[in-house]
């Protein structure tokens, strides 16, 4: 069965299933550990976020590889959302997570809201980083 021919107007599209869903499914398994081990007593492990921020290498690598997008440039912008996407993903559940470590003092808790906030910028950011260099580099093996 052959697929129908895109539309010159849907290669100008970005395909946001890929931008919105590739995240989620990858954000899961980490959102699910970090509950689980959280309730275990272990809230410390949220901490380890920026270790985490590597499983937006696969985002990259899944979002070219199932976008429906023609256009090599068109992947890569997408993947470069889904990293982001993946990063406030990330950092929203760290800036949740964080208040359950224990409590803040008042004179902290601006400058903790502070650190949690410049967290989630980094984290998109490094989230739509890595995404884009692993698409960048497949999208270079196929068009060499």
């Amino acid at each position: 069965m052959t697929q129908p021919a895109a539309s010159p107007s849907s290669s100008n599209r970005l395909d946001l299933r890929a931008v919105f869903e590739i995240p989620l499914r990858q954000f899961a398994p980490w959102l699910v550990t970090v509950l689980l081990v959280t309730w275990a007593g272990y809230s410390g492990v949220v901490c380890v976020t920026p270790l985490a921020w590597l499983i937006a290498l696969r985002v990259g690598i899944i979002c070219v590889a199932r976008s429906r997008s023609i256009e090599s440039k068109r992947r890569i912008q997408e993947a470069a959302l889904a990293g982001a996407w993946f990063g406030l993903l990330q950092g929203l559940l760290l800036w949740g997570i964080v208040p359950r470590m224990g409590p803040i003092q008042e004179s902290e808790q601006a400058s903790a809201k502070l650190i949690m906030l410049i967290m989630v910028v980094i984290g998109m950011l490094a989230g739509s980083a890595l995404s884009v260099f692993t698409a960048y580099q497949i999208e270079r093996k196929r068009n060499p």
